[in-house]
């Protein structure tokens, strides 16, 4: 409409929006050739989707690597919360061996009554 020359109220009127927002989509059109919103907000990203990808793939070959040296092969400067928050979208969490808890000579004894008792 605003090709054919109508003017930035009309055009409102007709679709049944504000003029400001017929004015700020038309200027987005003129400037970038879209009148697609933006639908990511915040800060952009650091890295590539092949990046992130590699990054999964270190932790999964190698479950001890830790975050300066996945952070260093990748060769992107990115913070190793950066790091974290992609193993942590793939499911993937520090993994430590659980150790049983340390008993005590009493500790031992006392399960061992216990377990003859019932």
């Amino acid at each position: 409409m605003k090709n054919a020359g109508w003017s930035t109220q009309r055009v409102a009127g007709q679709v049944d929006r504000s003029e400001c927002a017929i004015k700020n989509c038309w200027e987005q059109w003129t400037r970038e050739g879209t009148h697609a919103w933006k639908t990511e907000t915040g800060a952009t990203k650091k890295t590539t989707r092949r990046e992130d990808r590699r990054i999964v793939r270190q932790a999964l070959v190698d479950p001890t690597v830790n975050r300066s040296t996945i952070g260093a092969d990748v060769g992107v400067a990115i913070v190793p919360q950066t790091i974290s928050r992609h193993l942590a979208e793939a499911n993937l969490k520090s993994k430590r061996p659980f150790r049983a808890f340390p008993l005590t000579p009493e500790h031992r004894q006392l399960r061992l009554q216990w377990c003859h008792a019932r």
